[in-house]
């Protein structure tokens, strides 16, 4: 997000070069507590709530990151005039 914003500050693509990277980092993130919390679940039913707790917080933390490169992305078309899609 604080890339993104920068981008949009200071008028610079150099800040967006690697979102999709970034981005699919964070999407592996998610998914990895996800799975985590399962076994977690499973093995102890005490902890479902935090662990429902947690997976929503990743949840919201990947929004995040989505709505971080829409906005690499009309910063990158406001600085180039170009379309370029990060994921």
């Amino acid at each position: 997000i604080k890339h993104a914003i920068e981008a949009f500050d200071q008028e610079s693509v150099r800040f967006v070069e690697n979102f999709n990277e970034r981005d699919d980092e964070v999407d592996d993130l998610r998914w990895s507590i996800f799975r985590e919390c399962i076994i977690i679940m499973m093995e102890n039913p005490n902890s479902i709530t935090s662990c429902a707790h947690y997976m929503m917080i990743a949840r919201y933390l990947e929004r995040c990151a989505d709505h971080a490169c829409k906005i690499a992305e009309k910063t990158y078309y406001m600085v180039t005039g170009e379309h370029r899609e990060f994921s």
